[in-house]
């Protein structure tokens, strides 16, 4: 009898501080940036900017409705994924088996990427064609690259072995230079095509 009494003290103080069924927001970049660490895992869903430089991470890297995700160098041994930001900017990051996600941001830049055993996906969330995409100059190991959706998408001078490139329904494309070794590279403007 005394327990149920303590556990019922408990469960009313976590429900009146809020912690009742509802998931609690959670920002492992308070300070705005992170520089040069060892994390298991990298997660924000506030509305907050950050900055990683020379991050080794050893798990994944979850960024959601934020203001500005960059992350420049540095290595992600599992999925990097950013999706509703304002901005996202991923440059010079190496990712092992998993993939580089950007989904419906409003701008998405991913330049010099080397992804093994993934995939690159630039893609609106819904199919609206609203962000504004550039995808350059990466390097996949067996994977693709799939850049779908976008209002305007910039898809240049990517290189894929043992996968393929894909760019549709993009309202505004301009692609040029992409070698898919071992697939085939389809970029152009219509759903259809």
């Amino acid at each position: 009898m005394k327990f149920m009494k303590l556990f019922s003290s408990a469960t009313a103080a976590c429900l009146l501080a809020g912690a009742s069924g509802g998931v609690m927001a959670r920002n492992d970049c308070p300070d705005g940036s992170i520089v040069g660490e060892t994390v298991n895992n990298i997660i924000i869903d506030e509305f907050v900017s950050c900055t990683v430089l020379g991050v080794v991470v050893k798990g994944m890297v979850r960024v959601s409705d934020a203001d500005q995700f960059t992350m420049k160098g540095g290595v992600v041994n599992g999925s990097l994924r950013v999706e509703n930001v304002v901005s996202a900017f991923v440059s010079d990051v190496t990712i092992n088996e998993g993939n580089l996600v950007t989904l419906g941001n409003r701008y998405s830049t991913v330049l010099r990427n080397v992804v093994s055993g993934g995939n690159i996906i630039v893609n609106d969330d819904e199919c609206v064609q609203q962000q504004m995409a550039t995808v350059v100059q990466n390097l996949i190991f067996v994977g693709n690259a799939i850049v779908n959706c976008n209002e305007k998408a910039d898809v240049k001078e990517n290189k894929v072995t043992a996968g393929s490139i894909a760019c549709r329904g993009n309202d505004r494309l301009d692609s040029k230079d992409n070698d898919a070794f071992g697939g085939t590279v389809n970029c152009s403007r219509s759903l259809f095509n």
